[in-house]
């Protein structure tokens, strides 16, 4: 039996593909499977996949019809036999001793699950650029330890989503299954995973480089009502592990602020779907929030954003209003910092006043000692004590 299965969905990247492989069969640990699972390409992946299977007996190939990313991640799943499961995207490619550090570490610790950090490129400019979502910096004091979701509650919906930023224990995850037929599906499985896993470790180092193009599943799409389903999922998961009370405040700031985030980056009708739905799921829950004290005393915006999307007419409605909010918000923020500055000159130029009044009596009180009596009689003295010192 291998030690790690490396599953790779592979759809149209055959650009990319040999890259992807490559960076896995050079891995300095080498007692692995890699399960490629072709999902119904219609370009040269599959016979540049046949060709890799050729030269190296590590691969195994499986060839279905398209279901998506999940579909194929679900069947390399179900085929994986390894201790351990890795997940790679087939765009994407991996430092060479990437599974070393990560087995070492999971067999050190008896480990779950390990996180660690991804790093960009840029698909074009092929420069590598690290960004604050998949830095974690909020983890660093985590690094090496070994918790449970409930040793970190801040950061459970903080942490990134990505499954190729994670490394598993197969037998945390051998029964659970991607939602297919949708994207953002990484949120529900990540989520589960956490639940279920008892001992997790953070790895601080970049083993991971994702590749940005503008023709990615996530950067293409324009349509992403399917969050609204996701987040709704997530809030079934948490549910279902009877987390709910303990997670509320977290899971309303990543299902609101992700939710219309993800409204900000859709246009034209495909907006104005996405209200239509956003509306309709939280007017679902309009009732339940009314009564929730955790949600009444969740931030401002979040609620502003949840009660606005319920009261306005059409996407622009709500946009506008988010929007009029966020500019008063910042209003007073403008103003507070310039009542602030305002305070602060107010107590210098006093202090000033103070020091000019004081600088003022000690020039009188020197002018003073100057014209004196004893001050005049005891200067032909002064002028002798001068002398004998010469």
């Amino acid at each position: 039996m291998p030690s790690i299965s490396v599953i790779v969905p592979a759809y149209n990247v055959e650009k990319y593909l040999a890259e992807c492989l490559e960076s896995i069969l050079n891995q300095t640990f080498e007692d692995l499977e890699i399960i490629c699972v072709n999902d119904g390409s219609t370009d040269s992946t599959l016979e540049i996949l046949n060709g890799y299977a050729k030269k190296d007996e590590r691969i195994k190939v499986i060839s279905q019809e398209n279901r998506g990313l999940s579909g194929a991640r679900n069947t390399g799943l179900k085929n994986a036999v390894g201790k351990y499961v890795y997940f790679i995207d087939s765009d994407d490619y991996l430092e060479l001793d990437a599974l070393q550090k990560l087995y070492d570490m999971s067999e050190k610790n008896d480990l779950d699950m390990v996180l660690f950090k991804l790093i960009n490129i840029d698909d074009e400019t092929k420069e590598r650029y690290p960004t604050k979502y998949y830095d974690m910096k909020y983890m660093a004091e985590y690094a090496g330890e070994v918790f449970s979701h409930s040793d970190i509650p801040k950061y459970v919906y903080r942490i990134p989503v990505s499954i190729p930023g994670k490394f598993f224990k197969r037998d945390l995850i051998r029964d659970m299954e991607f939602v297919e037929g949708m994207i953002f599906e990484d949120n529900a499985f990540f989520i589960e995973a956490l639940f279920k896993a008892k001992r997790v470790s953070f790895l601080d180092e970049y083993l991971y480089i994702r590749r940005v193009r503008q023709d990615s599943i996530t950067t293409s799409s324009k349509n992403f009502t399917d969050y609204i389903t996701v987040s709704n999922l997530l809030i079934d998961i948490t549910k279902d592990y009877g987390l709910y009370d303990e997670y509320k405040p977290q899971l309303f700031n990543k299902t609101i602020t992700n939710t219309h985030l993800r409204f900000d980056q859709v246009s034209g009708e495909d907006r104005d779907i996405f209200f239509a739905e956003m509306k309709r799921d939280y007017l679902s829950k309009k009732d339940e929030y009314d009564a929730d004290e955790a949600f009444q005393n969740s931030p401002e915006r979040l609620r502003e954003i949840f009660y606005s999307a319920i009261e306005s007419e059409n996407a622009r409605e709500f946009d506008l209003s988010v929007k009029y909010f966020d500019l008063n918000k910042s209003n007073e923020k403008t103003s507070k910092s310039l009542k602030r500055l305002s305070d602060e000159n107010t107590r210098l130029k006093s202090e000033n006043e103070k020091l000019i009044k004081e600088n003022e009596e000690l020039k009188k009180i020197n002018e003073d000692a100057l014209n004196s009596t004893s001050w005049k009689v005891t200067k032909p003295l002064r002028y002798l004590g001068d002398a004998v010192k010469k």
